[in-house]
């Protein structure tokens, strides 16, 4: 078994998520040990989300990748066969990490996105405030795989996005204003802003607020479990982490 390194913290709610995830996934697809199922091999660091945020919000983009970064230094320390990163917005450091760990393997959030989202046309995006703001670590990685993004268009949307998440996703809070609230933007996307492919929930705690049976008339793209199946099977070794990456791309 390949033992997975995970960078979490951002926030510790979709950390779970995957820990949880990923050991389910892996009870099943390995045989079982010699008393019970297996469980994933995995280390994990976690960041504090404050900082993590505060850098954000000030859109220091160099300071965030270097906060992140040292979390993923000290994963590599350890000897991990490949990372994967417990967030969308996160993925900011993830040409950072490439340019400073090159033979570290990089289980990227986008390309697992790419796979289910490929072929269906343009896609939304629901995220963090950064990420909808700009998110060329995830725009770009999309359009590598030949999909078009597109966002909401107001402002007033996307600050009150980014203020559900921080105030209440990320310490497990869910009520039924904000998940009608996620549930009309995406309508929104698919049905006026030429969202014709369905919607990327590009913020992992998202997807623990809306599911599928919330907005039966939307394709929606839930990357976290995207990401949180991929990592396992690639663990279990039933997948080669290659298949996920871009058309003619090595990193």
């Amino acid at each position: 078994m390949k033992t997975i390194g995970m960078l979490t913290g951002i926030s510790y709610v979709s950390g779970i998520d995957y820990y949880r995830g990923i050991n389910e996934r892996i009870a099943k697809l390995l045989p079982d040990g010699a008393i019970m199922p297996k469980n994933s091999e995995m280390v994990i660091v976690s960041v504090d989300c404050d900082e993590y945020v505060r850098l954000l919000t000030a859109k220091d983009d160099v300071g965030v990748q270097e906060y992140l970064f040292r979390g993923v230094a000290k994963l590599h320390a350890t000897g991990i066969d490949f990372l994967i990163i417990a967030s969308n917005t996160a993925h900011i450091c993830y040409s950072l990490v490439r340019q400073r760990l090159p033979d570290l393997p990089v289980l990227h959030i986008a390309d697992c996105t790419a796979a289910a989202a490929r072929g269906k046309g343009p896609v939304g995006l629901l995220g963090t405030e950064p990420t909808m703001r700009d998110g060329s670590w995830l725009k770009e990685r999309l359009g590598l795989h030949g999909i078009e993004v597109r966002v909401p268009v107001s402002e007033e949307d996307r600050q009150r996005c980014y203020k559900i998440i921080c105030d209440e996703l990320s310490f497990d809070v869910f009520t039924d204003e904000s998940r009608a609230f996620f549930v009309d933007l995406a309508r929104k996307l698919h049905n006026d802003y030429g969202a014709t492919g369905g919607v990327i929930l590009g913020c992992t705690e998202i997807e623990l607020l809306v599911r599928q049976a919330d907005v039966p008339d939307v394709p929606l793209y839930r990357s976290a479990e995207l990401h949180i199946d991929a990592a396992a099977r690639v663990q279990a070794g039933t997948v080669p982490l290659e298949d996920f990456r871009p058309p003619s791309k090595q990193d």
